[in-house]
């Protein structure tokens, strides 16, 4: 369907995406910045606003994609495998929004946090299963191994960090204080399994956005996919290490990374509508 664009003209349409895009996310990260520092008081609500918006337009663009295209096939059960995960992230913020502005619970009170964790890993599941699905199609030759085990080695010694430094705190006190919120073994080991299961999302990330490809525009949709499920494993990285250090002052950093994960969700759809061949989602 687009092969018969000239490759200069593909480049080009691919350079002017990507600051397009990139201007987009640093003027929705603004305006949210700039909403923070208008109602300091309002932090959480602002956040939770955010998220949902951008999550509701990533999942109406995944069910649109995933109609339009059917899922069939391995691309189709990618899409679906994708959709399926944003919808279960969007359920999880919707649960925290809900508990927030009608249940007038805090963020960190149980009941709505169960719930909320349950769609956070069944989203999980969903988006890993869709990130294998991609890497089978990437070549051996085109790896670079040497990048693969310096984050391999990276992320392990992250997560060992955030294991001990956590544990440290449990061996110190039966409970951890995390501002005016008494938080327990439970929520620190759900927010450790986070950061474990980040692994699933980086590695095959990486691998994704690494390999080597002399052209970029059939392979757009995935490498911004990618990028999101990266830029979300950097969050929960963010996200544990003031956790685990008993902090919330600056935690609303790591939530505009949540967003931006939304923002590049929709950017991959959108591409994927919009200049995709279906037949050549992977090249």
């Amino acid at each position: 369907m687009h092969n018969h664009i000239p490759f200069e003209r593909r480049k080009s349409m691919v350079l002017k995406f990507s600051i397009t895009l990139g201007l987009v996310i640093v003027g929705a990260n603004l305006i949210v910045i700039s909403l923070l520092s208008y109602l300091p008081n309002a932090h959480y609500s602002i956040i939770l606003v955010a998220l949902n918006v951008t999550a509701c337009v990533a999942t109406t663009f995944g069910v649109i994609t995933v109609y339009r295209y059917g899922f069939h096939g391995i691309h189709g059960q990618s899409l679906l495998f994708l959709t399926l995960g944003i919808i279960g992230w969007f359920f999880a913020d919707l649960t925290l929004t809900y508990g927030h502005f009608i249940l007038f619970f805090e963020e960190e009170q149980s009941l709505v946090v169960s719930l909320a964790d349950l769609y956070w890993i069944i989203g999980y599941v969903f988006l890993s299963l869709h990130l294998f699905s991609v890497v089978r199609f990437v070549r051996l030759a085109q790896i670079h191994a040497v990048t693969i085990i310096v984050v391999i080695i990276a992320c392990g010694l992250s997560i060992t960090y955030n294991i001990i430094f956590s544990s440290e705190f449990l061996s110190a006190t039966e409970e951890l204080l995390v501002g005016d919120t008494t938080t327990g073994f439970t929520d620190l080991a759900l927010s450790v399994l986070y950061v474990v299961l980040d692994l699933i999302f980086i590695i095959p990330s990486v691998i994704i956005l690494t390999a080597s490809r002399k052209d970029y525009y059939e392979f757009m949709p995935w490498i911004l996919f990618s990028l999101s499920l990266l830029t979300n494993a950097i969050a929960d990285e963010g996200f544990m290490h003031h956790f685990v250090q008993g902090s919330t002052s600056g935690m609303w950093i790591w939530d505009l990374f949540y967003m931006t994960d939304y923002l590049l969700v929709v950017a991959a759809f959108y591409w994927y509508n919009k200049f995709q061949d279906a037949m050549k989602v992977i090249s």
